[in-house]
């Protein structure tokens, strides 16, 4: 229940941020709400998780990557009790607050100053500092790999013009990513 409390946190203000820039930077963002957008996002989350897959496959052989040791110390412990219906509110918070703050406010903020390339790299690049947050001497080897992902989801979004598919598609990786690291954990226990 904890790890929800502090989602409903941060993303919360994440949230709040991004209104507020929404708001004093008179920002049209584009949602995009439609049931093909949401299948977009389901479809464009397939990638990454199916990257997961096989970086985790590959840890077995490396425990001691930086992935191998993010896993263990981070991820599996955050993932390991979280009730489905928890997993579920997590996904949902993080794909609608993080794309409206990432890919819509700040993203859009940036791109009005400074064009559509600073703002993919700044924002995704925040994106991923953002997960680090902390812990940045000890993992901070994969900010690479939350980077890709950030320029990846902002690509879709730029393809799709639709904020309601990328936040799909955040939210839809995040609860399967979830259920993955539920299962394998479950299945080497």
């Amino acid at each position: 229940m904890r790890v929800l409390l502090v989602a409903l946190i941060s993303e919360g203000l994440l949230f709040v941020v991004a209104t507020l820039l929404t708001q004093a930077l008179h920002l049209e963002l584009v949602w995009g709400i439609s049931s093909t957008a949401a299948m977009s996002g389901v479809g464009l989350a397939l990638p990454p998780l199916l990257l997961n897959t096989i970086m985790w496959e590959r840890t077995r052989r490396r425990p001691d990557s930086p992935y191998a040791r993010f896993s263990r110390e981070i991820i599996v412990p955050l993932c390991k009790h979280v009730s489905i219906p928890v997993a579920g509110s997590i996904a949902i918070l993080s794909g609608w607050c993080e794309e409206y703050f990432f890919r819509g406010a700040l993203s859009a903020s940036i791109a009005l100053y400074m064009g559509p390339l600073a703002a993919c790299l700044i924002s995704s690049f925040l994106f991923a500092a953002i997960h680090f947050i902390g812990s940045f001497k000890r993992f901070g080897a994969m900010l690479p790999l939350y980077m890709l992902m950030g320029i990846y989801i902002w690509s879709a979004h730029n393809l799709s013009g639709s904020l309601f598919c990328v936040a799909v598609l955040h939210g839809f990786y995040n609860f399967m990513a979830i259920l993955q690291v539920k299962h394998r954990v479950r299945t080497v226990a």
